[in-house]
């Protein structure tokens, strides 16, 4: 759609003749030419403006992937360290049972205060005696 002059419309339909208008070709050529340009600078502006918005939302999705990724590696990671405390529970249990009763009872105090669940494993308490290395643990009084 073709833009239409301001000045001369808003006055002609007004029925009011100014200085500027009053029968000047030259003064609405500039008056066009002005629009046009407000015109244009507003178009590049718009278009900056929409290519912005556009980048600002892929960035978002990309983090978004990022975190998503992130959390699912998290939550892996979580179950595996589940299963190693209950293998070590296990390893400590059997462990406290063949050295009988009073150190069965003394390691039962210990592991009564380790976590049960992957929901409780905030904290872990680590038996001073255990050593891990490369994940493969040893107790230092074989």
């Amino acid at each position: 759609m073709p833009p239409k002059p301001r000045a001369r419309t808003y006055v002609a339909a007004l029925g009011i003749e100014s200085a500027s208008t009053a029968g000047s070709d030259v003064a609405t050529s500039t008056d066009d030419d002005d629009y046009r340009q407000k015109r244009d600078r507003n178009n590049i502006a718009v278009k900056k403006s929409r290519e912005k918005s556009r980048q600002r939302a892929r960035e978002t999705a990309e983090k978004m992937d990022r975190l998503r990724r992130e959390n699912d590696e998290l939550e892996r990671r979580t179950v595996e360290l589940a299963a190693e405390l209950r293998t070590l529970k296990d390893m400590l249990l059997t462990r406290a049972a063949r050295r009988g009763p009073t150190a069965a009872t003394k390691n039962d105090k210990q592991l009564s205060s380790l976590p049960s669940s992957s929901q409780d494993a905030d904290v872990v308490l680590a038996d001073p005696h255990t050593v891990c290395i490369d994940h493969k643990y040893t107790t230092s009084n074989s």
